[in-house]
């Protein structure tokens, strides 16, 4: 999975190296990401963090409350750390 600065984040094949899905819905350029199991965590300047299911393209949730751009997201059992340049 890949992030850009054209606001998308890229589901890729790894075998045959072809982008399998598109995922849209940020707002800013995507700063990290981070796969956990079929689901993909996204962050982004729109300061904003989006859960996606991988396999569908939807974004299932989107967590606000960072007051500035994202700078990294991890995830730990159900639980997702983020840090951003807010502080």
């Amino acid at each position: 999975v890949s992030g850009s600065d054209d606001r998308t984040l890229r589901v890729w094949n790894a075998a045959t190296g072809t982008c399998v899905r598109t995922l849209e819905g940020h707002t800013s350029w995507v700063t990290c990401v981070c796969a956990i199991g079929d689901a993909v965590v996204s962050g982004s300047d729109d300061r904003t963090l989006r859960v996606w299911n991988a396999a569908t393209g939807t974004c299932v949730r989107t967590l606000e409350g960072h007051t500035s751009w994202v700078t990294c997201v991890c995830a730990i059992g159900d639980a997702v750390v983020s840090g951003s340049d807010d502080r």
